[in-house]
This record gives structure tokens, C-alpha cells and sequence, in this order.
């Protein structure tokens, strides 16, 4: 009887130690990432199709940092103004530029010329 708990004991002391070096071992891979608004702001305040002209602009708390002129046609860009002064807050100044650059030529492919517009009418076919 005795060699019995003992076993038991044993077995139990067994389970225990080997949930504890496998709960150890494979920790979990989740993460979890928060994403908090910034309030730095990327816009496209004018779309051209005749001269394929996008002007884009980032701006933080009302105040415009940078404004970026897209020429499609010549896929030129002039760039007045830097994101530098936001630090941290925003992406560097070349991601935006290529973000423009990029939208700008979408833009103008698929006869854009309200940019807030469409992507309204994105979100609520999404739906």
C-alpha cells in the first residue's frame, strides 16, 4: 500500500514538474501592438487630372510642415517645408514623399480627382 502512494506521489510530482518546464519552455508568440493616432495628418488637397498635378500636404495641430507638388508626366516632385521639426511623431520626409508620389500616380490612372471622396466610398463598401 505504502509503494502505492508512493507512486502515485511520484507520478503526480512527474506531471506537475513537466506542465511547469513546458509552460516555461513555449511561451507564447502573441503580441500585441497599440496603435495610437499621432494627429499628424498626410492629406491630398489637390488633385489635377489635366495638368496630372497631385499636391499633398503633412501637417500637425493645424499647422502645415510640408507640402509636396507630384507632376505625373514628368514624375517630378518639388517638396517646400520638412516633417523634421515633428521628430519622432512622423514618418521621415522620403516615406512621404514616396507615399505622394505613389497616390499621385493612382490618382491620376483611375481619374481621381477627390481623393477624401473615394476613400469615403471605400469605407462604406467595406461595410
Amino acid at each position: 500500500m505504502r509503494n502505492k502512494v508512493y507512486l502515485v506521489l511520484l507520478f503526480s510530482l512527474t506531471l506537475v514538474g513537466l506542465l511547469f518546464i513546458t509552460k516555461s519552455t513555449f511561451k507564447s508568440n502573441v503580441r500585441y501592438t497599440t496603435f495610437k493616432p499621432s494627429g499628424v495628418k498626410h492629406e491630398f488637397t489637390r488633385v489635377d487630372l489635366e495638368q496630372k498635378q497631385v499636391v499633398g500636404t503633412v501637417s500637425y495641430k493645424n499647422k502645415t510642415y510640408m507640402t509636396v507638388v507630384v507632376d505625373v508626366t514628368s514624375n517630378t516632385f518639388q517638396v517646400e517645408g520638412s516633417v523634421d521639426e515633428l521628430g519622432d511623431l512622423s514618418m521621415s520626409q522620403d516615406s512621404y514623399i514616396n507615399l505622394f508620389k505613389q497616390q499621385a500616380k493612382y490618382f491620376i490612372e483611375k481619374n481621381i480627382d477627390n481623393p477624401k471622396k473615394y476613400y469615403e466610398e471605400l469605407e462604406h463598401q467595406s461595410f
